[in-house]
């Protein structure tokens, strides 16, 4: 074997365009689909979320619910006279609902209705009953970094004669009605769209990153906060609670509708009488209905400015916008929703938008599903990002304004399998810089009693936790995980800042070092080795995988804090490939020795790294192993090895263990073989070492 170790240096692949590419989803091909319904002359039945029970829900709207008893599928044509997709123009009177507890989706359709770009986008144009008509529409969205097309069918549920869900005002227009079908579709039924909030489904809509304020303990910067999210083009709704159904779109005396969001579509401030005045403007949806109070079309305050700016700001009209003073719009309204527009989201240049990275993970259960802090044994087993913030923003008073977003994926859809969302966060430590080079797992893991964290985000059961933080300029790790450990889910994880930052993923670089290939000392002479190899090999002088086989077994029987499953043939004649110099699948005296006096070191090391004597190891125990041995391995690696290896809950027993060491040698042999510099650094795709991974 060579005494010199060997690194692996993946190559960077390029990205692609960040145009906007929109896939089909589940592979369904609008425009095929559309051209194959018309040249065979039938309308559209979708088989991938069919007109029955199944596509309505679980449990509520399941299939034995008395809740779906007497519901028909009708498209449009069978439901009234002269269906229309668009009547005129979309409008938040479009939106009424129906049987379902989803306001939150279509609280958010109807306020984007104020958006044309936008909503062009989720809402593609030139669809009707008329022209090219084949029973088959489509809708886009969002959804976890991508953009997807969903094809519907437009068979609706009926009872009654009447939309079981979400209808229009104008009961020959469909759009909303189709668009909550294809919204349900991407969540697996119509039920799983029970509960939720706007800023999902704007999010959605957009691909923005959503933020929720408590109006009633409201940051101390909120006008500042709302003004730089007017100048970035942010989709904002307030709107005031409501305590039961009854108060749903109830007029208050003061002129405003209780239940429903309003936009925020501008702010001023100006001098008056020595103080600032702080003024938004809201827009109600409806049109009409306005703020009757302070600074409202009509206030005595407008004559005490000038003729000029009475003349830009005050408006007489019924057209549903108005000023409010700050200090009313926090006593009367109680929530305010963002979403924070990416460049991808606008068609149009915009010198105010932010700078985002985004970054998909995955937790699993016995990998790095480590959990909150409170769980120090496991936490540091948690995917780490350090973000690097350079550069303050515009104001310098703010520092760097920085958004985190973790966002869990696809949840949704499994509470049909009883599942729902788990309770997540994160949370942000400062680095200090003696730390970038901890490139050892054991010197990060120690990292962590350390640091304190700068904040923590709450951990809520909801499918993203978004909050802001103004820094000051610094390397800083970002840690996302479920509260609790041994929990499995996809998350995405996204930062927005004013200005340009960099983020990247805590990993380990790949690496053999000298000493996977050096060997140790023999116990003992070679004199009684060589007379224990012949008692051992038999006639022929060499062991073959079934003899290793029957040694292993009988020598780990004796030691009773090393737990085995046989070890399988599969794992001797790895063994034995890892020394077999001539290539005949078994061990000659040298290659045996070679190999026990390997085998012997990694017993050692297995002994010494289980810490809790459970005669297994568990991913903790395992990745510190694997450095003692000289491994240093990136996390896609030992995700793999630990899926390889494991059992049912990853942990490794003692001849997997041994598997593992001696697969590794022979792939980091391989790298070696590559490196025709010899200077123990090779550079690789991704590919390539992806097959050298699977080597026979």
């Amino acid at each position: 074997m060579s005494s010199s170790g060997i690194t692996v240096r993946l190559l960077k692949e390029e990205k692609p365009s960040s145009g906007l590419v929109v896939s089909p989803y589940l592979g369904q091909d609008y425009h095929k689909l559309v051209q194959e319904c018309l040249q065979q002359g039938r309308l559209f039945e979708d088989p991938l979320f069919p007109a029955d029970e199944k596509s309505l829900g679980y449990n509520q709207l399941g299939p034995w619910s008395g809740q779906t008893r007497g519901i028909q599928w009708r498209r449009p044509q069978e439901i009234c006279q002269s269906p229309q997709f668009i009547c005129e123009n979309m409008k938040w009177t479009d939106v009424c609902q129906g049987q379902l507890g989803n306001c939150w989706f279509l609280a958010a359709a109807a306020a984007l209705t104020q958006y044309p770009l936008l909503m062009a986008r989720v809402v593609p144009p030139q669809q009707s009953f008329k022209d090219r008509y084949a029973g088959i529409f489509h809708f886009q969205f969002w959804q976890y970094g991508e953009w997807v097309d969903v094809v519907v069918d437009d068979r609706l549920p009926v009872k009654n004669g009447q939309l079981v869900f979400v209808s229009s005002a104008q009961k020959s227009e469909f759009w909303a009605s189709l668009l909550e079908k294809a919204y349900a579709k991407l969540n697996g039924s119509y039920e799983a769209l029970d509960g939720g909030f706007m800023n999902e489904a704007f999010v959605d809509f957009t691909g923005g990153l959503d933020e929720t304020v408590d109006l009633k303990v409201p940051p101390p910067n909120l006008f500042h906060l709302i003004e730089k999210a007017v100048k970035k083009r942010s989709l904002m709704g307030a709107s005031i609670q409501i305590q039961s159904q009854y108060e749903s779109e109830l007029q208050t005396p003061e002129g405003l509708v209780k239940g429903h969001a309003y936009s925020i579509i501008a702010t001023w401030k100006m001098e008056q009488n020595g103080r600032t005045i702080h003024l938004l403007r809201l827009r109600n949806p409806w049109g009409k209905v306005e703020w009757n109070g302070r600074w409202s079309d009509n206030s005595p305050l407008w004559s005490q400015v000038t003729v000029e700016l009475q003349a830009k700001l005050q408006a007489r009209g019924e057209d549903g916008e108005f000023w409010i003073q700050i200090e009313d719009f926090l006593r009367f309204f109680d929530i305010l929703e963002v979403c924070n527009l990416t460049p991808e989201s606008m068609r149009d240049e915009c010198a105010h938008l932010w700078n985002t990275n985004t970054f998909c993970g995955r937790w699993i259960m016995g990998h790095n599903a480590g959990g909150c802090r409170n769980y120090r044994a496991t936490f540091w087993t948690n995917p780490q990002y350090m973000v690097t913030l350079t550069e303050e923003d515009e104001d310098p008073h703010d520092g760097c304004t920085l958004l985190v977003s973790l966002m869990q994926k696809n949840r949704r859809q499994i509470r049909s399998r009883g599942q729902d969302f788990l309770a997540v966060g994160f949370e942000i430590y400062q680095v200090p810089k003696e730390s970038d080079n901890m490139m050892l797992v054991s010197e990060r893991m120690n990292l962590f009693s350390m640091l304190v964290p700068v904040v923590l985000s709450p951990f809520v059961a909801k499918r993203d936790v978004t909050e802001r933080y103004q820094l000051p300029p610094g390397k800083y790790l970002l840690i996302p995980s479920t509260f609790q450990p041994h929990q499995e889910s996809d998350f995405i994880l996204r930062v927005f800042t004013e200005k340009q930052h960099k983020l990247m993923e805590i990993d380990y670089e790949i690496r053999a070092n000298a000493n996977v290939f050096q060997e140790k000392e023999l116990q003992g002479t070679m004199e009684e080795f060589t007379a224990h190899f012949t008692r051992l090999s038999g006639l022929d002088r060499e062991i073959s995988p079934e003899e290793l086989q029957k040694i292993l077994v009988q020598i780990t029987s004796k030691h009773t804090h090393l737990k085995v499953d046989g070890f399988p043939l599969d794992t001797c004649r790895l063994l034995i490939k890892m020394v077999d110099r001539n290539g005949n699948g078994k061990l000659q005296l040298e290659e045996f020795r070679k190999l026990w006096t390997k085998i012997k070191e990694w017993e050692l090391i297995f002994t010494k790294y289980d810490k809790d004597r459970s005669g297994t190891m568990d991913v903790q125990e395992l990745r510190l192993a694997l450095e003692a041995a000289g491994f240093t391995l990136n996390n896609q690696l030992v995700e793999s090895l630990c899926q390889r290896y494991g059992d049912d809950v990853r942990q490794v027993d003692f001849d997997s263990f041994l598997s593992c060491l001696a697969y590794l040698v022979c792939v980091f042999g391989q790298c070696q073989n590559m490196d025709q510099n010899k200077d123990g650094l090779i550079s690789i795709s991704k590919q390539q070492w992806l097959q050298l991974l699977c080597f026979n």
